[in-house]
């Protein structure tokens, strides 16, 4: 789905609520090998990404783990189960 369905147009047609849970040193970016010559953007800024998704979905929560990556229930879990936790007790 990531590299065939541009899911972002589709973010404002959510209707439940979303917690969103990132690490802000995620720097995934996939297909980065395919960027073509003279493109300046950067891939996969999830500290960038988290808000932008943040404000197009309805009733979305963002909750930033500062100084974690791509896996943070790998990372550091006590501090990911903590946050996960607070988003399961959201509304």
């Amino acid at each position: 789905m990531i590299f065939t369905q541009p899911v972002i147009t589709e973010f404002k047609d959510l209707t439940m609520p979303v917690k969103l849970i990132i690490g802000t040193r995620d720097r995934t970016g996939p297909g980065r090998n395919w960027k073509k010559d003279g493109v300046t953007y950067e891939l996969g800024r999830y500290d960038e990404l988290g808000k932008n998704a943040a404000s197009l979905i309805p009733n979305a929560k963002l909750y930033e783990l500062d100084n974690l990556g791509h896996l943070p229930q790998i990372e550091d879990f006590e501090r990911f189960k903590t946050v996960f936790k607070e988003a399961l007790a959201a509304e």
